[in-house]
């Protein structure tokens, strides 16, 4: 079967979650519809126990608002996605509740969660990745200098609180940040509630500076847990010690890859590639080495500098600043030179120093490259030397067969039965 997208899963698979079990690509679904701003509904809070029909919210509330400064906004594919969802009949009765939404820029955090009950017995809490706020992505980069977040710890008050008002088994899921987040809270969760737990998926999410919970070690944990990076991935790496990931095809370009209407599905399953494309393992090692190249301190020195200095264009989601690029840049310089010197001087340096981690990448990349190269020539020729031996003694082997066949058609040709033939 060849592979197609999300949106092609959703039109094609339309039993109901009793024939066709849960699977890693309804994972998918529920962590890209986690982006959704459900709080624009008016009976959707976390202190409500009510739940309401998907098909209820995104037919009640407008498109801008249901799409508010997320990346789906701006993707062309949303409204195809969404189309989708609303005609399967899989979805069809895809209850939601316990909307969670936080966002609080002294403490640079923005969290969001939501809990679907499809029927089967399960409740998954999906955790929302990064909305667009200048904040949100701010957060993204703490996790290079902290142990923990602020909305990392209300993800784990967010399961025990729905685990508390449900009976179900509980499944956490999430996408980029929100991914990152559902597996932080499966990891620290209390015993009990991870008792009831059977599915964790972080869909191309970062890891952690230090391991949250002796969890991580956990058979069982390591039994229920998925992580899943496209074949470019650049953000679900970051921090990743473990191999223990599977990398999928993506039909996007590198930077579209995050998105997950550009991962390919087979079936019911991913399409799996052996390995990360080149220029996602020059960007893993390049971040690697930067980041080990500065101490913790230094990362938070240098992440708060830049994120100040970002600050004076007024931005306020990544969508503005990169709307007026060329007058913020203009900003960012100018607020770059009020610097203290010493200050100024740590941060260029600290460019510098990526430039130069970037750069030996690259030339590690070429060597290899140029290694791999020489090794694939040696092989041919080696291959081309052993088949032109393997000829020439299949030549030799049937000349001598054919000199043999010639002296006895001669010999044969002189018996007496040969003559007898001859008048």
């Amino acid at each position: 079967m060849a592979c197609d997208d999300i949106v092609g899963y959703l039109v094609r698979e339309q039993r109901p979650f009793a024939e066709e079990p849960f699977n890693l690509i309804d994972a998918l679904v529920l962590a890209t519809l986690s982006y959704l701003k459900f709080g624009t509904h008016e009976d959707l809070r976390v202190t409500q126990s009510r739940c309401v029909s998907l098909r209820d919210v995104v037919t009640a509330v407008p498109r801008e608002d249901l799409l508010r400064m997320g990346w789906m906004r701006e993707s062309l594919h949303t409204d195809g996605f969404l189309a989708a969802v609303l005609d399967s009949v899989r979805y069809r009765d895809l209850q939601v509740c316990f909307y969670a939404e936080e966002h609080i820029d002294n403490v640079e955090k923005q969290f969001s969660a939501v809990t679907f009950l499809p029927g089967d017995g399960r409740a998954y809490l999906t955790y929302g990745g990064t909305d667009g706020t200048m904040v949100g992505w701010k957060e993204n980069f703490n996790i290079t200098f902290r142990d923990f977040t602020p909305a990392q710890l209300a993800g784990v008050s967010y399961a025990s609180g729905v685990a508390s008002a449900l009976d179900e088994r509980l499944a956490f899921i999430g996408h980029s940040k929100g991914g990152s987040h559902a597996q932080y809270a499966a990891l620290c969760v209390s015993d009990e509630v991870f008792e009831r737990t059977d599915l964790v998926v972080n869909f191309d999410g970062p890891s952690f500076l230090s391991d949250p919970s002796p969890r991580v070690d956990d058979p069982r944990f390591k039994e229920v847990f998925h992580k899943i990076v496209p074949e470019g991935s650049l953000f679900g790496l970051l921090l990743e010690r473990r191999d223990e990931y599977r990398v999928i095809g993506a039909g996007a370009k590198l930077s579209r890859q995050h998105e997950p209407y550009s991962w390919l599905i087979d079936g019911s399953d991913f399409c799996h590639v052996e390995n990360l494309r080149r220029r996602a393992k020059w960007m893993d090692a390049t971040l690697s080495s930067w980041l080990s190249a500065r101490t913790v301190e230094e990362r938070e020195l240098f992440i708060d500098t830049v994120y100040k200095v970002l600050l004076t264009t007024e931005a306020r989601t990544i969508f503005d600043l990169r709307d007026h690029l060329s007058v913020n840049m203009r900003k960012v310089l100018r607020a770059s030179k009020d610097l203290d010197p010493e200050m100024r001087r740590f941060v260029i340096e600290t460019f510098k120093m990526l430039g130069s981690s970037a750069g030996r990448e690259v030339r590690r990349a070429n060597e290899q490259r140029r290694s791999a190269a020489k090794r694939r020539r040696r092989l041919r020729y080696t291959r081309v030397l052993e088949e032109t031996a393997s000829l020439r003694r299949d030549v030799g082997a049937g000349w001598s067969a054919a000199k043999n066949m010639g002296v006895r058609a001669s010999e044969d040709a002189f018996s007496d039965e040969g003559l007898s033939g001859i008048d």
